[in-house]
């Protein structure tokens, strides 16, 4: 009796093992399983793309320490003493009062500012990366108005020792200055490094006025800074004057115009840019003059940013976003192409599939580094698809089939590179098209139970 029925339990068996191997069901709990196996590899190109940026913004750091990091320029304003005079109650009757000295500082603005740069842009290279450093030439010019009287109302006795004022002019980089000349009234005048208050700026130059004899109260000083100053990345300044213009232009074609206040007129072209600001007193939080620290210019500063257009590692990371969805659909791909040449494949069949896809991102990492996004893309493109294209042509024997696979998935990264270039309208273009292949995909799958009936 058991040799007639083992023969029955093994076909039995064999009829099992066959369902369960073209099941669709199962065939897709497996896909749905290698997906998420694909996620480790897929989190690791994310760790690398990370530290490829690291190692990048680290290398423009070390160029930018050497050259002049991103500069900022405060100023000018007069830096006055003021000296006060309190006297001090005696301890005692017999005991004489004591006078008491405080010295502060009036920090006083200009009544215009105007300022006019150029900037030369050039790209540097510490092995693979790159960072963009500038030469300027900066004028600034304007004129101070002295009132006949400072009124110091919240000082009872307070004298103005205006002999000992200062024109203080902020740098942040102290080592891109190249050169420089001040020019107050028509008279040149010497600059001396430093400044003795930092409230304002943490390092610059300062140009005392004890040579000037025309300095007195109701004074009209009209000022003339000419500035080479090499910098990294960006270009900021204050809008220290009551009224305050700003031209800057420079042979660059991506512009970044950064800060509290964007210009009021701007060109940008192919191959540079212009733009002009208006500022007034009244665009900022702070007025023409104050007493030691009790008003703060930061946060009112503006200007431009030079920045490489393409971001290899922005870009990359932009596309690996996408990963998962090529994942899917490289597997429903294949999925389909099995079920219409009525060809099992193995589940490391899809494994490996999958891992093409996931292999493009580190491709397209690697050449971009050395040929750019643009370059990398389509090289990276072709190959993957190409390979993709193989592998289906070694399993299911039909060229036409291998040729549909590749071309699914051509166009597929023929549509996610548009959407990396469109970036304001990415998330609406991806969400569509999205959309319209999902909705392929339920047209194509609609008839699955019918058709295996």
């Amino acid at each position: 009796m058991p040799e007639n029925t083992s023969p029955s339990s093994a076909s039995r068996f064999a009829c099992l093992t066959e369902r369960v191997r073209h099941s669709l069901t199962v065939k897709l709990v497996l896909i749905g399983a290698i997906i998420l196996l694909l996620q480790i590899p897929t989190l690791m190109i994310y760790s690398l793309i990370a530290e490829r940026q690291s190692n990048r913004n680290q290398a423009v750091d070390e160029i930018s320490r050497e050259w002049g990091s991103a500069q900022t320029v405060t100023g000018p304003f007069l830096s006055i003493p003021v000296r006060e005079k309190r006297l001090r109650p005696a301890a005692q009757s017999t005991m004489p009062v004591t006078e008491e000295v405080r010295f502060h500082q009036l920090t006083f603005l200009p009544e215009t500012l105007n300022i006019t740069g150029k900037l030369d842009p050039e790209i540097r290279y510490r092995g693979l990366y790159q960072a963009v450093l500038y030469r300027s030439e900066i004028t600034i010019e304007g004129e101070f108005k002295l009132p006949a009287e400072f009124r110091l109302s919240r000082l009872a006795n307070a004298q103005t020792e205006l002999q000992d004022a200062i024109l203080v002019i902020g740098i942040s980089d102290l080592k891109g200055i190249s050169a420089e000349t001040v020019d107050i009234n028509g008279v040149e005048c010497k600059a001396i490094p430093g400044i003795p208050d930092t409230r304002l700026a943490s390092s610059g130059f300062q140009v005392p006025l004890t040579a000037l004899k025309d300095l007195k109260p109701g004074a009209t000083l009209r000022f003339s800074l000419k500035l080479n100053l090499n910098g990294s990345s960006a270009l900021s300044f204050y809008p220290l004057g009551r009224t305050n213009t700003a031209r800057l232009a420079a042979n660059w074609s991506s512009p970044s115009f950064t800060g509290e206040f964007l210009p009021a007129a701007r060109e940008v072209t192919d191959t540079s840019f212009n733009a002009e600001w208006k500022i007034t007193d009244m665009n900022r939080n702070y007025p023409q003059s104050w007493l030691d620290d009790e008003f703060k210019i930061a946060g009112s500063e503006f200007g431009v940013g030079l920045h490489i257009q393409a971001n290899v590692y922005q870009q990359t990371m932009r596309a690996i976003h996408y990963s998962v969805l090529f994942i899917i659909f490289s597997m429903l791909a294949f999925l389909f192409a099995e079920i219409l040449s009525k060809v099992w494949m193995h589940p490391l069949q899809y494994l490996m599939a999958g891992l093409a896809v996931v292999l493009f991102y580190t491709l397209l990492l690697a050449f971009s580094e050395h040929l750019g996004f643009q370059c990398a893309y389509w090289i990276t493109t072709a190959a993957t698809v190409g390979l993709l294209g193989l592998y289906c042509l070694l399993i299911f024997r039909r060229k036409i089939v291998a040729a549909a696979v590749a071309g699914v998935m051509a166009l597929t990264y023929i549509l996610l590179y548009f959407m990396l270039q469109l970036e304001d309208y990415a998330l609406l273009t991806g969400s569509i098209v999205l959309f319209l292949l999902l909705a392929l995909v339920m047209v194509l799958t609609g008839n699955i139970n019918r058709s295996r009936s």
